[in-house]
């Protein structure tokens, strides 16, 4: 038996535009297939007294105790991206964007990997020492190294958006002075000049969030006696991965945006089923659009998500592995009208090659019972049943 977990993080929705959710908008072919023959439900994966996100979300799903949701998100993705962490303490350093002091793009507008790269080492030339090391992520999402293991938070800047940045502010005296010292360099460097000259926002800004050390997280197969692999785009997926046990497959050409190698995802994770039973599959393009805003762009993420990922993997799961389970679901809800995650239930999907459900419609149903998440993984691996 294979089982398979397909994320598509913050896909779900608030109904509060006309033409419905995108969930509930989106042309998802494959999605009504699998559902019309699976069983569903809705399910909270952020334990009460968490800050709604990817972090707890996702350690709740692969069965971390509910304690280590409060690990530090920065030292995870710096792990997922190859950081040594030795006596550190890390920061997530969002690329982002301001004008007239308030924060208008967590993200500084979208921007390429080269441009990053670039703001990165201009940032790394003018204010890294012994002491502070910036290191380059996946486009916007950078990172600090600072020695010692003294740890500042601050909220996630997509929390931020529309606010002052000033009025947010760490009062850790050495990420101000950074803070405010980045905001001369990046705003002369030749990026930003010419981003500016083509009418697209300055990358103007770094965001220090998501502070800490490393947690020690407990080992996926200690939790379910089988070894796993993980397929994402994000820092995030690869630091969970790691820190739990997961071997990590890496796709070429995945950034966490509509224009990642959906495809290669879901090919990557039909070959990693043929090493071990489980696979997880993470696809982050939804929850962007939801940040930016945009109707539009999270229909695409979610159709993407649908035609180019999932129809694929289900193919090949039919012609490769006939007993499958795969569980669909979002981690949160990140609602355009809000560009924000939320507290909401999320609706889920458990589809088993072998038997046919009720089935139904995997959307926003406000009818559908709603189940605890630390449930999922035991309801996947078929060591409980509703």
């Amino acid at each position: 038996m294979k089982y398979i977990i397909a994320v598509a993080d913050g896909c779900a929705d608030l109904p509060t535009s006309p033409l419905g959710t995108p969930l509930h908008y989106a042309h998802t072919p494959c999605l009504d297939a699998l559902a019309s023959k699976a069983q569903l439900g809705r399910t909270c994966l952020v334990p009460s007294g968490y800050a709604p996100g990817t972090l707890p979300a996702l350690l709740t799903l692969l069965g971390a105790p509910k304690e280590a949701c409060g690990s530090s998100r920065a030292a995870l993705e710096a792990l997922g991206m190859g950081a040594t962490l030795a006596q550190c303490a890390a920061f997530r350093c969002n690329l982002i964007s301001l004008q007239d002091g308030y924060i208008v793009a967590h993200d500084g507008g979208g921007m390429s990997q080269h441009e990053a790269d670039e703001l990165v080492l201009g940032l790394s030339a003018a204010l890294g020492d012994a002491t502070h090391t910036f290191l380059s992520g996946i486009t916007y999402r950078a990172f600090l190294l600072r020695q010692g293991t003294v740890c500042v938070d601050s909220p996630a800047p997509d929390t931020l958006l529309g606010q002052s940045a000033e009025a947010h502010l760490p009062s850790d005296t050495d990420l101000r002075r950074l803070f405010y010292a980045a905001q001369e360099i990046l705003s002369a460097h030749s990026i930003n000049i010419e981003r500016q000259a083509n009418g697209k926002l300055p990358i103007n800004a770094i965001w220090f969030w998501g502070g800490g050390t490393l947690p020690i997280l407990t080992p996926f197969s200690d939790r379910t006696g089988m070894q796993g692999s993980a397929v994402g785009g994000v820092p995030l997926v690869y630091g969970i991965a790691k820190a739990m046990g997961l071997s990590v497959v890496s796709v070429p050409h995945t950034n966490g945006t509509l224009h990642t190698n959906w495809e290669g995802k879901a090919f990557a994770a039909l070959d990693a089923l043929e090493q071990t039973d489980f696979v997880f599959v993470h696809a982050e393009a939804p929850d962007e659009a939801g940040h930016t805003g945009s109707f539009r762009d999270k229909v695409t993420a979610i159709e993407y998500f649908d035609q180019r990922l999932l129809a694929p993997l289900a193919q090949g799961l039919a012609a490769r592995y006939p007993e499958h389970r795969i569980l669909i679901l979002p981690d949160h809800l990140t609602p355009v009208s809000l560009r924000c995650h939320t507290t909401d239930p999320v609706p889920w999907m458990l589809y088993d090659s072998r038997k046919a459900y009720m089935g139904g419609i995997f959307e926003e149903n406000q009818t559908l019972p709603v189940i605890a998440g630390t449930q999922l993984l035991d309801l996947l691996l078929e060591r409980i049943s509703l």
